[in-house]
């Protein structure tokens, strides 16, 4: 068969080519007619498509961002060094750095010559169309893309969240509306993919704090693997909190947290402190910092591996924390671990009077996925339980 460079998803792994995103119901017009582009750009580049096998080539990923309630859509498009990657030949005919800049240059003007183009969907026979949702296809028309970022990457398998990008194109970030808050997203900061369904999951997380919270103004919220600060702040604008302590390992996310606090009105550095580092390497210092005799909730919302073990010491052994709320995108996997570990009984390693679960709630923020969010929460066993417990 014949090998077309094309750009899509990896349907069947590496060694699967890809596979258009056009019949899939989850995925928006928009993203398609982006899509359409690039594989109208990629057939006719002088480089070709990154191999994973052998580590040869240059273009390998493509990420699209889009907020349809700003109409601001941003471009991050990944390649291996021009000179070549790990696998570069060594008579250098896979040297691509005398054409690199004028292929990149074409390819932005193709991104940004207009609207983004409509496009030819290829809907499963089954599918129905669904009116509502016809309206807001309808609604999106006239989208154009407003940022356009590259990222060199030499390596086999995926940068961290700092690996620098180079902004050729637009604004330097994309801007969100999410509940009562405004966000700015830089390229490598987290942010939820489904805003509607974030809102709703956010909703979730606030009542469950609003629950605990006899006197607002004087909790404070310690939201571990905050990203852009989006819980953190959207508690704060809900009045369930009066402070805010974040802590996130990624740098851009961090700067997008500060910026995001001035945005939405919070200024002062007793209301809110963002802390970049891994949560486990500053957290029981964080703690040592936090003022005593002051109400503490905490949130966390880790990445699909779940909490490191000295986060969830650093948890247990505070015991002003009486709630905790797990926002878990693996509920299956690391937040039925981590569960076991905050509610086991204390031991050397995992000091204070554990955790109990006391309210679950699901939230579908993948439509047609597999996939769920679950948000878990947790509250100190009391010193009567304990002990009941113990004796039992």
């Amino acid at each position: 068969f014949t090998k077309i460079p094309a750009a899509g998803f990896l349907a069947q792994g590496w060694s699967g080519g890809v596979y258009h995103p056009h019949i899939l119901q989850n995925m928006p017009d928009w993203s398609c007619g982006i899509c359409d582009i690039i594989n109208e750009f990629l057939p006719t580049s002088t480089m070709p498509p990154y191999d994973s096998k052998v580590h040869r080539g240059v273009w390998r990923t493509v990420t699209l961002r889009c907020s349809l309630r700003t109409r601001e859509i941003m471009v991050i498009v990944q390649h291996a060094p021009p000179k070549g990657g790990v696998g570069a030949l060594e008579d250098g005919s896979d040297d691509y750095s005398k054409v690199f800049e004028g292929e990149k240059e074409r390819l932005v003007g193709m991104l940004t010559k207009g609207v983004i183009p409509a496009t030819k969907r290829d809907y499963p026979e089954d599918h129905v169309v669904d009116e509502k949702r016809k309206e807001e296809e309808e609604a999106k028309e006239g989208l154009k893309v407003t940022s356009i970022f590259f990222q060199e990457f030499g390596g086999v398998s995926h940068p961290g969240p700092d690996h620098p990008v180079q902004h050729v194109f637009g604004k330097k970030s994309l801007e969100e509306n999410l509940g009562k808050c405004t966000f700015q997203i830089s390229p490598g900061a987290f942010f939820q993919t489904n805003t509607e369904g974030a809102e709703v999951l956010y909703n979730i997380v606030v009542e469950r704090i609003k629950e605990v919270t006899k006197d607002p103004k004087d909790t404070l919220l310690l939201d571990v693997c905050c990203g852009t600060g989006t819980i953190g702040l959207t508690c704060l604008k809900e009045e369930v909190v009066g402070k805010l302590v974040g802590v996130d390992i990624s740098e851009p996310a961090i700067k997008d947290a500060e910026i995001n606090a001035t945005k939405n009105g919070y200024t002062e550095p007793s209301t809110t402190r963002f802390i970049a580092s891994a949560a486990e390497k500053i957290l029981p210092e964080t703690m040592k910092d936090l003022p005593r005799h002051v109400p503490i909730v905490a949130v966390v919302d880790p990445a699909r591996d779940g909490l490191h073990n000295a986060v969830i010491k650093s948890l247990r052994a505070n015991e002003g924390i009486q709630r905790l709320v797990y926002v878990s995108c693996n509920p299956t996997a690391t937040l039925v671990r981590d569960a076991g570990m905050l509610c086991s009984p204390p031991t050397k390693k995992y000091p204070g009077r554990p955790f109990k679960p006391t309210m679950s709630q699901p939230v579908d923020m993948f439509p047609l996925t597999k996939h769920c969010e679950m948000v878990m929460t947790f509250d100190r066993m009391s010193e009567e339980e304990f002990e009941k417990s113990t004796t039992e």
